[in-house]
């Protein structure tokens, strides 16, 4: 049998004329689903907190295009498509992360033609997900792209080649991915009820709830909206105290606050932080909580900020891959490039344990062959003054030709030095060395024949000396 190369089956994501039913919460779904989670993002001081815990650690990191080759010609063209957008890569980064409450973000990718005639990026023009009507998916499952409204009644196309799609937790090829708040939602909907009801129960239970007795004979007819019960259900909802605070009543009614005990009271606040705990727990986030009531240790907190680093890289890693994937390799074929080995690298959100560097460095230092680019990233993490790779090679060269002239001049001197202290070892040794019979015959007579030469030489002096001064 022929082996069959096309796909059989489907991803089996609930879809209906290409608006997304994924999630079992109508609620949840399309344009409701975003409005919540704005919700969610917008009111609650807990989520805005997580939020912002990720967003400025990932707009604090370093991004840079990067290639497996070196002196890559393509990296100046990337740089250059970079730097060329009409806001910076920063700002596309802080925007990009609305993927992080929504599940995703589609941003139209704009050309434009330089100066030196390359095609660039001119900018990645947002397409926000509540402007979004309908998926338009592949026999295979694919994603061909979107129908956006442009206008109130009109929608334009927008292929999937055009656009680069950021998601978080995609779950059967959902172009929509899931909100990392869809787990916090429930507890979220929980904290908002009952902190209202507790704001109501603080504003009555301050000084008590209105009560009104009505007296015999009046008109209870509550489906009369003039009867006296009728008037005085008004009276009781509209009262406040305020600085207009006042009621006049009529003739036999009484007004009355009524204040129930606090002990028939539960407590909201504690409630009312447990789920906010929860909705923190949902993004591995619930270390910012730690310290508030006084307890958490050191310990536990470096854990869970462990953690929650890693899923900070995670989400940075998330709109590199998507740019490294689908935008780089679209803006080379369109200036004659593949785009193989090319990609968008960001630095680690954690900031490294300089303590931890240091024992390490000091137990395993002596192993490692340092370069300019280790001492580079090392001032980085120590905070040290920046120096680039080329200046620092520069010293190392310079330092190292200083240290080979000194290890030369010293070996020099101490090879001179060992010829020295083995000459006078060879006179130790043969002064030291007792001779033999014959040797020691011999060394006598050119003693003798030295004194005698010596003495000759005396006389003849002398007798020199003795005739020039009798003259």
């Amino acid at each position: 049998m022929a082996k069959n190369n096309n796909e059989i089956g489907s991803t089996g994501l609930a879809n209906f004329s290409g608006q997304i039913q994924a999630d079992f919460l109508r609620e949840l779904r399309g344009i409701e689903g975003f409005k919540r989670f704005e919700e969610m993002r917008l009111n609650s001081a807990v989520i805005g907190g997580l939020l912002l815990a990720i967003r400025q650690p990932v707009l604090a990191m370093e991004w840079q295009p990067a290639s497996e080759n070196e002196n890559d010609p393509r990296l100046e063209i990337l740089q250059e498509a970079i730097d060329n957008m009409s806001y910076s890569w920063r700002d596309h980064v802080g925007e990009a992360l609305l993927f992080l409450p929504f599940g995703y973000y589609p941003f139209e990718i704009i050309y434009e033609r330089g100066e030196n005639g390359r095609m660039l990026w001119r900018k990645f023009s947002p397409r926000g997900q509540d402007t979004i009507t309908r998926w338009v998916f592949s026999d295979e499952g694919g994603i061909e792209g979107f129908y956006q409204r442009v206008r109130f009644t009109e929608e334009k196309f927008i292929p999937i080649e055009k656009t680069i799609l950021y998601r978080i937790n995609v779950e059967r090829n959902n172009p929509e991915g899931r909100s990392i708040l869809r787990t916090a939602w429930t507890s979220y909907y929980y904290a908002k009820y009952i902190a209202q009801s507790e704001a109501i129960g603080i504003e009555r239970g301050m000084d008590g709830f209105p009560v009104i007795t009505l007296p015999d004979g009046a008109n209870v007819d509550e489906g009369d909206t003039n009867s006296d019960a009728s008037k005085a259900a008004q009276f009781v909802r509209n009262i406040r105290n305020d600085e207009q605070a006042g009621m006049v009543l009529p003739n036999g009614w009484t007004l009355e606050l009524f204040a129930p005990g606090a002990q028939s009271r539960l407590d909201a606040d504690k409630v009312i932080r447990r789920y906010e705990s929860r909705m923190l727990m949902s993004a591995l986030a619930q270390f910012l909580n730690l310290g508030q009531e006084g307890i958490g240790s050191m310990a536990l907190s470096k854990d869970q900020t462990d953690f929650f680093a890693m899923s900070i890289n995670a989400t940075a890693d998330v709109i590199a891959q998507t740019v490294t994937k689908y935008a780089i390799p679209r803006l080379m074929k369109l200036n004659g490039y593949d785009a193989e080995g090319l990609s968008i690298t960001h630095t680690p959100a954690a900031q490294e344990d300089i303590a931890q560097i240091s024992t390490f460095l000091q137990q395993v230092g002596s192993y490692l062959n340092w370069s300019a680019e280790d001492e580079v990233w090392l001032r980085q993490i120590a905070r040290l003054p920046e120096r680039s790779a080329e200046n620092i090679t520069a010293d190392m060269e310079s330092k190292q030709a200083a240290r080979d002239a000194a290890v030369a001049a010293l070996k020099q001197a101490t090879e001179k030095k060992d010829a020295e202290g083995e000459e006078k070892l060879s006179v130790t040794r043969f002064a030291a060395k007792a001779p033999d019979d014959a040797t020691r015959r011999k060394i006598e007579r050119r003693m003798q024949k030295a004194l005698e030469e010596f003495m000759a030489k005396q006389k003849r002096r002398v007798l020199k000396a003795t005739k020039e001064y009798g003259a």
